[in-house]
């Protein structure tokens, strides 16, 4: 989380010194798109995530299912707030097919927030389960995972649009 931190700073610091001729870094400034109902925002080319972090594994997930990068730097408590700054539609209602963030305690999750892919929603009871894929989860750095996890108050979505069929 702190490596990605650090990339988001001097990301922002290039972006906000670069003279006019120096090309521009490869984040689109075009404005948002709506596919299949999802806003696509600002995409990059790479992912900002560090690899063996949660960030790292959540963007892989998002770009396996809508052939994007998203343009998020920071840590993950931080992506919910970046998507909708960069145009990507966001919702505090549970989706399939979306990241979704922890803020700092909720969940567990550190105090650089927690970041997960969900795939699926279960209704059970008068509660929605998320299943969810997590890197970095309580296995540590590296470690992978499939589970089931209860929606709570305080997590939020970052929407994926499906990728274009050729």
């Amino acid at each position: 989380m702190v490596r990605s931190r650090l990339f988001g700073v001097l990301l922002a610091l290039v972006v906000s010194v670069a003279p006019a001729a120096v090309a521009a870094a490869p984040v689109s400034a075009a404005p948002a798109t709506v596919v299949s109902g999802r806003a696509v925002g600002q995409t990059i080319s790479y992912n900002t995530g560090a690899p063996g972090q949660c960030t790292w594994g959540a963007m892989e997930k998002f770009r396996a299912h809508s052939g994007r990068y998203a343009a998020l730097a920071g840590n993950a408590a931080d992506w919910y707030r970046n998507a909708r700054a960069a145009g990507w539609s966001t919702s505090a209602t549970p989706r399939p097919f979306a990241m979704v963030v922890f803020p700092p305690g909720v969940q567990g999750a550190s105090r650089y927030g927690h970041v997960g892919w969900v795939d699926a929603l279960r209704r059970i009871g008068g509660s929605t389960w998320l299943h969810m894929y997590d890197v970095n989860g309580p296995g540590g750095p590296f470690t992978t995972r499939w589970t089931w996890i209860r929606h709570v108050p305080g997590m939020g979505y970052i929407l994926a649009p499906r990728a274009a069929t050729g």
